[in-house]
């Protein structure tokens, strides 16, 4: 009988599951990569507003 639901996930009754946390060894290119779309985004939304209030600029 298999007691593993995929390949490489085990269940938590054998207590060999990783521990919670971030992973050190990333880096943090998670939170980069979103600070930059979070900067994108607002850049966006600024131009399309002044785009909408002062049309004759654009």
């Amino acid at each position: 009988m298999v007691n593993h639901v995929c390949r490489g996930v085990h269940g938590a009754h054998r207590g060999d599951l990783r521990p919670a946390g971030a992973d050190p060894a990333r880096g943090g290119e998670a939170v980069i990569a979103n600070l930059i779309g979070l900067v994108l985004a607002i850049s966006v939304a600024v131009y399309m507003v002044a785009a909408l209030l002062f049309p004759e600029r654009f």
